[in-house]
């Protein structure tokens, strides 16, 4: 679970990072990332359009936290927003992970 500090949770930052954010894209995720000093804050978005089960909608929010826990210094400080597309749920798990990974190496 990322800290506290990590989180992005007002609705204030949210809505200004989808607003002013720079979008990295590939077919099965979407980045906005809101460059500025600071904290490296993240928000994970599954809508019920990927996946109508909550169990299977928690399961892609604990893989993507756990891989920006893991490698939370790569990244530049700033507010970041990972929303998954209808296509992830397509791939197996090993697969989405690594999709979000290659999307990940073109932030850095």
């Amino acid at each position: 679970m990322l800290k506290k500090a990590n989180r992005l949770a007002k609705d204030t930052d949210i809505k200004t990072a989808f607003a002013r954010g720079r979008t990295f894209f590939n077919p099965f995720f979407t980045i906005k990332a809101l460059y500025k000093p600071g904290e490296k804050r993240f928000t994970v978005v599954i809508s019920t359009k990927v996946f109508k089960n909550a169990t299977d909608r928690n399961r892609l929010k604990r893989l993507v936290r756990e891989y920006l826990r893991k490698n939370l210094s790569s990244f530049k400080s700033g507010n970041y927003i990972i929303v998954a597309k209808p296509k992830v749920k397509s791939l197996p798990e090993a697969d989405m992970l690594k999709s979000f990974i290659d999307l990940c190496a073109k932030l850095r």
